[in-house]
């Protein structure tokens, strides 16, 4: 039988063994401030995750409305190309807010310089592709030399513009390069490497090797196939197609118009709301030319969004008459043979140079009033080298070179553009369904 357990002599014992009172009470107050602190650090983890969502939208429509905010992030590498996009076009405002913009930060450095590929946004028709030079040094002189995009090792045939520099001392440049597809590529598998040459002392070139890992956005065709009238002038919208990084309006000429259309210094999309994708700023307005009868003229793209009504308005038509949209020169002879009657028109040819004064109305950006050239054979060519000067007392001088070599006199000069105006604003309502 077992011995009956002393309760009371039990508790007494209990009572005489000395209870470390302060070290209890310390460990009760860490544990106490362990369990707070993983708390805090709990809450700043999702806190921060939320916040950095947050900043991102935030960020990028500030950057929009907030001249000062975007001149303070487009001092940062890492930011500037993309705060230059979106200043220059709200549609990639929509594409960074999707997360359509792909990160790369690849770099390579050679001879003290090194060159950054930001990222990639990627289409059906092309590709923005953000970059930044850096250098130890001063490089507001350098300039791209050479520039050319491979796909699998191979040269691919594509429209190349870009954004550079030119300005006080810097170490820093920070553009886009705009590629436009001649026509679509497989982006399945596809390796590019883009390949710049730089014009400093040892010609430096960077390969940089790229893929495009997000899926490829398929664009949306509206086929339209409406005529539009301008003053007795028709004009024909075959068809819209919004891509993320642009919206293409395809347009084809009557050819029994008796004026030549130039241009439209006046298309925008409109949605229900009244809210406007204009013509883009900077980077490609149009492939193919009026000239030949179509041509596809570049927006602003809508495509992230889903609105109920979409118009496209056409207007500021700029046209010459059929026959004077042109001027006839013997560059052998300097000599000006045929120049349309537009008041304060004036036209010299020297050697290789044909010099145009023209007046200045009310526009306020300089455009290339002379594009294609055809001689005698009727071999096209085009001007080689280009400069302004002006407005001086409400007139424009624009200097044209050309290289001569084979090219049979005379010649005509078509012209690109001129302040003349078709009266008249036209607007469609786009198929959405």
């Amino acid at each position: 039988m077992r011995d009956r357990f002393d309760y009371d002599k039990f508790a007494q014992e209990l009572t005489q063994i000395k209870v470390p009172q302060e070290q209890l009470v310390n460990a009760r107050l860490k544990s106490m401030n362990r369990y707070h602190s993983e708390k805090r650090i709990r809450q700043r983890i999702w806190q921060s995750l939320a916040i950095v969502t947050i900043l991102i939208v935030v960020l990028v429509t500030s950057i929009r409305v907030s001249p000062a905010l975007a001149n303070s992030l487009a001092k940062i590498p890492i930011f500037a190309p993309i705060v230059h996009m979106i200043n220059d076009d709200k549609g990639v405002q929509d594409i960074v807010n999707n997360q359509y913009y792909e990160e790369l930060g690849v770099s390579q450095s050679k001879n003290e310089l090194t060159f950054t590929l930001q990222g990639v946004i990627a289409d059906e028709t092309g590709m923005i592709l953000p970059y930044t030079l850096t250098a130890p040094f001063d490089i507001q002189q350098l300039d791209i030399k050479n520039i050319h995009l491979k796909l699998n090792g191979e040269i691919i045939p594509v429209g190349l513009g870009y954004g550079w520099y030119h300005g006080e001392e810097t170490k820093v440049i920070e553009e886009n390069f705009q590629v436009t597809f001649n026509e679509p590529i497989n982006y399945q598998g596809a390796q590019f490497e883009l390949v710049i040459q730089v014009n400093d002392q040892q010609q430096t070139t960077f390969s940089i090797p790229f893929s495009v890992k997000k899926p490829i956005a398929k664009a949306k065709v509206y086929v339209v196939n409406k005529e539009l009238s301008f003053e007795g002038q028709h004009i024909t919208v075959k068809s819209v197609s919004i891509s993320p990084l642009r919206t293409g309006i395809t347009m084809a000429l009557n050819p029994h118009n008796t004026m030549r259309i130039l241009g439209f210094e006046d298309i925008r999309m409109l949605d229900e709301r009244g809210e406007a994708w204009t013509t883009i700023q900077n980077g490609l307005t149009a492939t193919g030319t009026l000239l030949d009868g179509e041509a596809t003229f570049y927006l602003q793209s809508n495509y992230f969004r889903e609105p109920k009504q979409l118009s496209l308005a056409i207007g500021k038509v700029v046209a010459l008459p059929v026959g004077q949209d042109y001027i006839e020169v013997d560059f052998n002879k300097n000599k000006v043979l045929a120049k349309p009657p537009l008041a304060g028109l004036a036209i010299q040819v020297n050697d290789q140079m044909v010099t145009l004064h023209a007046p200045k109305h009310s526009q306020d950006k300089l455009s290339a009033f002379l594009g294609r050239a055809v001689d005698a054979q009727g071999t096209e060519f085009y001007s080689n080298g280009s400069s302004h000067s002006g407005p001086k007392e409400n007139q424009i001088v624009q200097n044209e070179s050309y290289d001569l070599k084979g090219i049979v006199n005379p010649v005509r000069i078509y012209f690109n553009y001129y302040e003349n105006y078709l009266e008249g604003t036209e607007i469609i309502d786009l198929p959405l369904n």
